[in-house]
């Protein structure tokens, strides 16, 4: 009899493979996004639920491949034509949905600890700039929604995807201080990765790459060397951030710009680097964040339910407005306005790991965690239902 949840690679993949494939069958009859039923899928067969799949190093790996392969497409698919403009207002989307929740996570903070709803050992200023960042990363997990609406290409689409960007950027960055500050680490080989390794890492990728390009990416190679080499270059710059301190998939993002002029959006190599990622690992990394999630936390620990449904609502609340006052400010219609929030209410494994390390440090404690979890559960399964909605609006707009 097997053991569960299920240790051997072979049975572990069986199963995901299993509800890869029938994921879109029960999401046609109920009228739900195919992603949302594979996040509730992880959840009914994941540790916490019948506890057959366990988020072990061999899902971690599916669900971080699908990450990156979701920030490479978008890297890959957006319109540069208008790349001033869209640099612009990708800039100020970014500061504002990176801001403004910040601000509103650490206001709630320092709220919770002055009325006693949360209490901890370290110091509440840092716990509460902790639960600021943790308000500010989204994760594009309805990305996969505007592609197959056809709107990748559209401008507030992009403008998501750049302040998706800055937003992981400057949420990596105020982690870093904060753990550095925990740990009395603070010193100045962090700011020189930080001000001067990134950027001339980024002058390089865009300057080299395009010349690799030219030399794998011809018509005389074949499609699976070039489809190796798009792999190769993702890794190999997703790895390069890492090693910089700044989280893989702004190394993703970068490569997919640095690719972008090279691979056309109807070649078919952009159709292989697409159908690999949308069939495989962007859905396994849906099924990952399922089996993270733990329901049973609110019956065992009820008093999670308020400090879950404070830091859920501030956090939907500041998203929002990010988006409402972007949308102000570059005339967007009221379905882009939507849409922006949409794409950027997701939360999965950079809040994880940031939630983790607060726990080690004092600055967490067992009620802000088990409601960070129902807040990445819930964002995750409002996100996308939003997003296959509003999506679908915005592309019959398209059409009329």
């Amino acid at each position: 009899m097997l053991a569960l949840p299920l240790q051997d690679p072979v049975y572990a993949f069986s199963v995901v493979l299993a509800i890869l494939l029938v994921a879109p069958l029960i999401a046609k009859p109920l009228k739900l996004p195919t992603l949302v039923v594979l996040i509730l899928l992880g959840c009914l067969l994941g540790s916490h639920g019948l506890g057959i799949l366990a988020r072990d190093t061999q899902l971690i790996f599916l669900e971080k491949v699908g990450l990156l392969y979701i920030m490479l497409l978008a890297g890959l698919q957006m319109d540069l034509g208008n790349l001033q403009q869209l640099g612009l207002r990708s800039l100020i989307f970014g500061l504002l949905t990176f801001g403004i929740p910040l601000l509103v996570g650490m206001g709630l903070g320092q709220m919770m600890f002055a009325t006693g709803m949360i209490a901890i050992s370290g110091s509440t200023v840092l716990a509460s700039a902790l639960l600021g960042i943790l308000f500010s990363p989204h994760t594009l997990l309805a990305y996969p929604s505007m592609t197959r609406l056809g709107l990748a290409q559209r401008e507030s689409i992009g403008v998501a995807v750049g302040g998706t960007v800055l937003t992981s950027l400057l949420t990596l960055v105020g982690f870093a201080l904060i753990q550095a500050t925990a740990q009395g680490q603070i010193g100045l080989a962090l700011w020189l990765k930080l001000l001067v390794g990134l950027p001339l890492l980024i002058a390089l990728c865009f300057g080299g790459i395009p010349i690799l390009a030219q030399s794998f990416l011809n018509p005389d190679a074949a499609l699976g060397l070039q489809f190796i080499f798009v792999v190769a270059t993702l890794f190999g710059v997703a790895s390069a951030t890492q090693g910089l301190g700044v989280d893989s998939i702004v190394g993703a993002f970068i490569a997919g710009l640095a690719l972008n002029r090279s691979i056309p959006l109807d070649s078919d190599l952009m159709n292989r680097v697409d159908f690999v990622g949308n069939s495989l690992f962007i859905p396994a990394f849906m099924v990952s964040v399922g089996v993270l999630a733990n329901p049973a936390v609110f019956v065992s620990a009820p008093g999670s339910l308020g400090i879950a449904g404070v830091i859920v609502g501030g956090a939907l609340f500041a998203k929002f407005i990010s988006a409402w006052l972007a949308g102000r400010f570059f005339h967007y219609t009221w379905t882009e306005v939507l849409t922006l929030f949409s794409l950027t209410i997701p939360r999965a494994a950079l809040v994880l790991v940031i939630t983790l390390f607060g726990k080690e440090a004092n600055l967490v404690d067992d009620n802000i965690f088990n409601a960070v979890i129902a807040y990445i559960v819930i964002t995750c399964l409002v996100g996308p239902i939003l997003s296959e909605k509003v999506g679908a609006q915005l592309a019959t707009t398209d059409e009329g």
